[in-house]
This record gives structure tokens, sequence and C-alpha cells, in this order.
């Protein structure tokens, strides 16, 4: 047999040997880790028989003080002790039901005071080894602490309903703590049982670890020394394979003496370089070295000649026999031949030509877009910074454009983000079109471009700007049949040294942007930096650091606004939570004033999340009034749709505060889930499939299409006050509210009239069958802890 057979042979004994080794490690490992997460489970197990029975105690002395006192806060204690034990019920429940309920298994270990990083192993103890005699008797002694823990629920209730009574019944009362004494025997009896039979299956455990590890460890110690033996003998074997691998290798290896020429070389070298081994042995190393490359690394061969370092690994091109270049990486080690007392030097040899090519691509896309091949925004950052240091040096003037797509949304999230790319695409080329050589054009994200201008001032940029403007008015373009007409907003501020920065003039241009749209679109705004209008601008942006300051110094606060029934109904307290800013002076700042900066200026999404922490955590402290509430109506500004983990956040503080979901209606104005379209509707689909209702608020201020309707998960369609204001003496607004009203009713929305400020208003709404109505006729707005303890509405 061969050497090449060989080998392969060895090389597959040993995996099968090295294999083995590994599996039997790994079953090792595993049936410990078992073992171990087993004892860490029935460890929790007894430390949540603690929490449970300290629980139960606290919940029993409460009780006692109740009936003795009738103090209510004793009674409240009571219960929430009482909720830790029944949490641990409403988790065995969920664990030993034929189908396990991991979410319902894990709120009721939470209730019960279990560390979350014990609930999965807890979990998969009583699911999968109840079968244990041990197990199962802890089991049957929780399992018979449930009607127990019912009664001295209901003994609670019997006490509450004695001391609301006129004249409490003392006999009655002494008669239910007798009961509750009762009842707290039984369950310390039921809690030493638990306890006894969780340290009966700790035992069990320990003895089962000490037989598994103890075998096991027999068996790998065999094992090793079986490798051992057959690692010996390969190694007998490895110096007569050396030569046979050197040939085989798919990786280059040469050998070079202290003067640089070749003197042996592998198969695979030859293949790579294109030489034959006889025109390679004598060649010399550095004439396949591309000549530019040769400095490289010239230090690091200096030192490995005089034995300064032992190898290194460097990377250049190299010459083919045929002329070709190919990128190499080299691995050249100094090595020592003891029986010439002479050094020689290794050299490994791969070929990277192809991985340096896609590296060279890689650094390509981290400077471009990829949808249209422009620099995008670092790229572009970097070359504004360039710029700004040239004009700060001498001379140079340049201007800075901002260029924003008009209706690119509207073409995007109708006809597909594949014709949002190809419009993209479209408009770049348009753009770049129309631009000189020397401009420098970059997509910054979305539907938005960066332009620089070199060397032209305010007026040639102007003139330039409005050629592109344009270029793109009223750009028709056509997808799958449907058209979509685009134009673009610019902004245009100059390139000075008295620029703080690049992040100061990219905001500017913002502005100036900003600006050129809110003034009708499809406009060119020119800005100086000290110009009049941003400087108005810039002032709305202060509004971000007094922001700031106001949720730093706790100046935000809470007003709720009732939503009535326009007939009488049974329907329960519904009420629209409003946010409201305190000045430093005391004064209230009017909402006008601060949320639409918030919003522009992104502010807007930790405004929301303010609000609804302390919205959720006030409802939590109130629960008599969270149990007549229909809903509770919270404004989301479009800007929180934005946010990646803004969902995720909404969900961890209805589990933070446990408020059901269906509690909650949350107010998504009719633009900004147009203009958030895709982002809305994912949010609504999660948050409405765990229960929360959604409003449309300001219904018809957008003049969408009643199809967006169809897209979102809708219950409540609230018409903008500005139709529901003159309704009485304006008959286009009132034939816009029926017209809302009758679209919403077809597709089974609670409609809700904003701005009812007259009874005759009111009147005429219930007349067209509107079903709720808000305004200052129905209810001022007030403070929310106020209609917290509002008795009636």
């Amino acid at each position: 047999m061969g050497v090449r057979e060989q080998q392969p042979n060895l090389r597959r004994k040993l995996t099968l040997l090295v294999t083995g080794l590994g599996l039997t490690i790994v079953l090792t490992v595993g049936f410990m880790v078992a073992v171990v997460q087993i004892q860490s489970a029935i460890t929790a197990y007894t430390f949540g028989e603690s929490v449970w029975s300290r629980a139960q105690v606290d919940a029993v002395r409460h009780f006692h003080r109740f009936g003795e006192t009738g103090r209510f806060r004793e009674l409240a204690q009571a219960r929430q002790s009482l909720m830790v034990p029944i949490g641990d019920l409403h988790a065995r429940l969920a664990m030993t039901a034929p189908e396990l309920d991991w979410a319902r298994a894990r709120k009721g270990l939470e209730q019960g005071g279990i560390h979350p990083d014990d609930f999965t192993r807890m979990i998969l103890l009583v699911r999968y080894l109840s079968w244990l005699e041990p197990m199962e008797t802890a089991i049957n002694a929780w399992q018979a602490t449930d009607d127990l823990l019912m009664e001295m629920d209901q003994i609670g209730n019997a006490m509450e309903r004695e001391w609301l009574s006129e004249s409490p019944d003392r006999s009655h009362l002494q008669d239910l703590e007798q009961r509750l004494s009762t009842l707290d025997d039984q369950l310390r009896s039921r809690a030493l049982v638990f306890r006894l039979a969780m340290g009966e299956a700790a035992r069990w455990a320990a003895g089962f670890l000490s037989w598994v590890s103890a075998g096991f460890l027999a068996l790998v110690t065999l094992l090793s020394w079986f490798l051992a033996v057959q690692l010996v003998k390969l190694l007998q074997r490895s110096e007569q394979s050396f030569r046979s691998i050197f040939e085989q290798s798919a990786i280059g290896i040469v050998q070079i003496d202290p003067a640089g020429r070749i003197v042996n070389a592998n198969q695979a070298t030859c293949d790579i370089l294109g030489y034959s081994r006889e025109e390679l042995v004598p060649h010399s190393y550095r004439a396949l070295i591309h000549p530019e490359d040769w400095e490289i690394e010239k230090e690091a061969r200096v030192a490995i000649n005089r034995g300064d370092i032992d190898n290194y690994t460097t990377e250049h091109r190299l010459v083919r026999k045929s002329g070709e270049l190919l990128w190499a990486r080299l691995t050249i080690s100094r090595v020592w031949d003891a029986a010439s007392h002479s050094f020689y030097f290794t050299t490994v040899l791969e070929d990277i030509s192809e991985s340096h090519r896609l590296s060279t691509e890689l650094s390509y896309l981290a400077t471009h877009d990829s949808l249209t091949d422009l620099i995008n925004r670092r790229a572009f950052e970097q070359q504004l910074a360039s710029h700004l240091g040239r004009v700060r040096n001498g001379g140079e003037q340049h201007a800075l454009c901002f260029i924003d797509l008009d209706q690119f949304k509207v073409a995007n999230d109708t006809s597909g983000h594949d014709a949002g790319d190809q419009l993209l695409r479209q408009v770049a080329s348009i753009i770049q079109k129309n631009l000189r050589d020397t401009d420098i054009l970059a997509r910054l994200g979305g539907d938005e471009f960066g332009l620089i201008l070199q060397h032209c001032d305010l007026d040639i940029a102007h003139r330039l700007a409005e050629k592109v403007r344009a270029s793109l008015d009223h750009l028709v373009f056509t997808w799958r049949g449907t058209s979509h007409t685009i134009s673009c907003s610019i902004g245009v501020v100059p390139i000075t040294a008295e620029t703080t920065g690049i992040s100061a003039l990219m905001r500017a241009a913002d502005i100036a942007c900003y600006t050129a749209k809110d003034g009708g679109r499809n406009r060119v705004c020119l800005m100086a930096l000290d110009d009049e209008q941003l400087a108005t601008q810039r002032g709305e942006m202060e509004w971000l650091s007094r922001i700031q300051t106001a949720f730093q110094e706790d100046r935000f606060f809470l007003e709720g606004q009732v939503i009535a029934p326009s007939r009488h109904s049974n329907r329960g307290l519904r009420y629209e939570v409003l946010i409201r800013l305190r000045a430093p002076d005391g004064t209230v700042v009017p909402p006008n004033a601060f949320l639409p900066p918030a919003e522009r200026f992104g502010v807007a999404g930790r405004i929301d999340r303010w609000v609804i922490t302390h919205v959720l955590e006030a409802l939590s402290r109130a629960p008599q009034h969270l149990e007549r509430l229909d809903a509770c109506h919270i404004n989301l500004s479009g800007r929180s749709f934005d946010q990646s983990g803004f969902a995720d956040f909404v969900v961890s503080q209805f589990t933070r505060y446990q408020i059901p979901p269906h509690k909650i209606c949350f107010e998504i104005t009719e633009t900004a889930a147009v203009h958030n379209l895709l982002e809305a509707e994912a949010f609504m689909k999660r948050l409405g499939d765990m229960g929360c209702q959604f409003a449309l608020d300001d219904f018809g201020s957008g003049l969408s299409s009643f199809g967006y309707l169809r897209q979102l998960p809708v219950t409540c369609l609230k018409i903008d006050g500005m139709f529901v204001r003159d309704i009485l003496t304006n008959d286009t607004d009132l034939a816009m509210v029926r017209a809302i009203h009758d679209i919403g009713h077809t597709m089974h929305m609670t409609t809700v009239a904003e701005y009812v400020e007259s009874e005759q208003a009111a009147a005429l709404l219930t007349d067209i069958g509107v079903d709720l109505l808000q305004g200052y006729w129905v209810h001022r707005p007030c403070p929310l802890k106020d209609i917290l303890n509002m008795d009636d509405i």
C-alpha cells in the first residue's frame, strides 16, 4: 500500500478516535450539566417554598390584623402576600397541563418571587421528572394547598364584606379568624411535606451524579489511553510521510537559502506560479516579486535574516511565468538545520487573488451606496470635512445641498420596495447628469441625497440647485402600470470658515431643506449661516435642550380628557391622556410650542416612552379604576415607529406593570400612519395581537385614501376637530363628518368626534350616529390623578 493510500486511512482513524473521545466528553458533560440543573431546580423549589411560606405567613398575619382592626391597608398587604403562593399555583397548573403553557408558567413563577434564571429548569423538572417518587410526593403536597389558598382568599373577601357593612359582626369575624388559623396550620403541614420531599429528591440527584461521573470518568480514561497509544504510532509514521505531505499539499511550500535562491518547491507552488520545478529551483526569490512591492516588509526581512524574529507574514504581488500578477499571502519562517549548522527559510505561499478582489469590493461597498453606486453618508461626511478644512485654510468657496424627494414614500409604499429602489436609481442618474464633474453627490439614506458644489458662491449654488430641482420637477415614474409624480425639495447653505463643524453644517442644510418642504415642496431654499429664517429654525431646535432639561427636572405631567358616549350606554370610563410641560417659572407651556419641535427633531419618541411608562404605572396603582376602565387613549408620534426597539419597549411596560392590554387604546394620527405605513402596520399587528386597541386620530386632515384603513387594525376612528368645530354652520364640514362616520361604521369601527364645544353640536353629532364625543362641552382636561379618583363621569 502506498503512502497516498495510508494517509487517508490514518486521518480517518485519528478522526474517529478524536470524535469518539469528543462525543464521550460531550455526553459526560451533558449528563453532569443535566444533573446539576436538576439539583439547581430542586434548590430553586426549596428556595421558592421558603418564599411561599413567608408570603403565606405574612398573608395570614395581615388577614388577622384586618379582621381585628378593619384597616384596609392590612387587607391590601394580605392580598399582595397571597399573590405569591397563588402565582406558584398558576405556574404548576401551566406546567402540568396536557399542553405546556410556557408563558403562563413563567408569569406564575415570576409572581411567586422566583428568579428568572431558574424559570426554565424549574418548569422542565416538574414537566418531565414528576414521575420520580420524591417529586410526585412534593407535587401532591403542593397540589393539596390549592383549595386551602382559595379558601383563605374567600375568608379575606368575607372579612372585607363584614367591615364594609354598617355594623360588622364581631363574632363572625372571630369565626373567620379561627378558620384562618386552621388553614395556616394545614398549609404549614403541606409545606413541610413539600420541603422533605424536595430534600429527598436532592439526595437522589447527588447520588445519581456520583455514579454517572465515576462511570464516565473511567470510560474517558480508557479512551484517552487508547488514543495516546494510537497517536504514538502515528508520530512514528510522520517522518516517513513528511515528503508525501510536502508534495501533496494544496498550498505552495518553498525552501529558500540565506542568499535568496529557491532550493526546493512543491507541486502546488509550481501550479500557482506556472513554472516547472526545474525552472524554479535555481530561480531567485526576489525575481518573483513585483518590483513595486519589494520594499513591503523590508524591516521584517532584515530582522529574520539577523535572527531577531522567527517568522512573519506579508501580502504582496507575485509575477507568474506568463507575466500575470497574483496577490499572495506569504508566511516566512526561519528554520535551523542542525546537521549543516546553518539556517534556511520555509515560505508558505497562498494565492489570495480572489479574496483580495473581494476585499477591494468590500472596501468600495463600505464607502458607497450599493443601490445607486453613489458615495454613502460616511464617505460624504469625510469629503465635507476635507472641504471645510480647505476653506478654513484659505480662499476656497463651496456650498452644501440637502436634497429630499417629495412623495417618495407614497410610491415606495404603494408600489413596493422594488419600485422604490428603481426610482432612487433613476433619480440618482438624473441628478448626476445635471452636475459638473467636480461636484460630489451622495445618497445619505432613504430618499435623501447630499451634494457638495465645489468652487461656487451662493448665487451659482442656487442656480445649480434650481437646475437639479427642474430636472426632477414633475418626474413621472411608472411601475407596472402605476404612475407616480416625483419632485424634490433642496436646502442650500454655504461652506464657510465660520462654520463650527460638519455637524452644524449638515444640520443647517437639513433645516434649509425642511424649510423648503414646509414652504410647499418642489423648491430650493437658500440660507446663509446667519439667515434670520435659519435662526428661527435654530430657535426651534433649542427646544431639544429645553426638553432634555425638562426630563432631568421632572417638569412633565399628565392630564386627561374624558371621552363620553353620545347616547346612554353601558360603556365604561374612557379618556385621552395629554402630555403637559411646566416651565421653570411654574407656567404651563402650550403643547403646540414644544411638541412640533420634539416631533421634528427626533425627541417625540422619548416623550412617548415617558407617557406610556407613567400612564401604565399610574393605572397599576389604581386597580378599582382599572376595573371599570373601558379604554385609556395614549397618543403616539410617527417618529416612534422609526425606532426599532419601540414595540419591544411597549411590550415590556405591559409586562412590568401587569396592565391588561385591552384597556389601552393607542392613538396614531392619520398622517403619521400613512407616512410610516409599514412600520405602523407592524407595530399595530404586534400590539393588537396582545389585545391593544388602536384609534386613527385627526382622520380627514391628511386627505388620505380610505384604502389605508384596510391595511391597519384600527378599531376607533377620531374625526378631525377641524370638521367638527363648525359643523353647525358649514354644510361641507357636516358632509365630511357624515362621510367619515359612515365609512367608519361600515368598517365596524367606533367613531369619535373631537372639539365638541356646544350642546347643539353634541345633539347634531348624536343624530348622525357618532358613538363618542370629546371636547370642552363634554369635559375640560384635568390632572390625570383626578380622573383616576373619579367616582363618576
